[in-house]
């Protein structure tokens, strides 16, 4: 191999490394819009609402409080896609349907 050209792993890290910063602390407008997404959401129950946010953050969490910032954004996305999945609660399930049947078409 030719010493002049340098190997894919002999690169030299940049000298201005710096380490990563802290991860950034919720806000207080995400706080209140994850209490607003599972009001919407009909989840209202503690436990349910603990449950999903430590699902999300894969750690124990005793407070919106002790998130960090794209870990509240993270939750809001789940929220939001358990609200768009959850069924019409509205009339039966026949009513609910979306094709129409062999009876629909006497």
């Amino acid at each position: 191999m030719n010493d002049e050209i340098p190997s894919l792993f002999d690169v030299e890290a940049p000298a201005n490394t710096s380490m990563p910063q802290d991860p950034l602390p919720v806000r207080s407008e995400q706080v209140a819009q994850i209490r607003e997404e599972f009001e919407r959401a009909g989840i209202t129950g503690q436990v349910q609402r603990k449950e999903i946010v430590e699902s999300v953050t894969f750690r124990s969490v005793a407070s919106l409080r002790d998130l960090q910032a794209i870990e509240a954004h993270r939750i809001l996305k789940v929220i939001k896609s358990m609200q768009t999945s959850k069924p019409n609660p509205k009339g039966s399930a026949w009513d609910n349907r979306e094709e129409d049947t062999w009876i629909d078409k006497l």
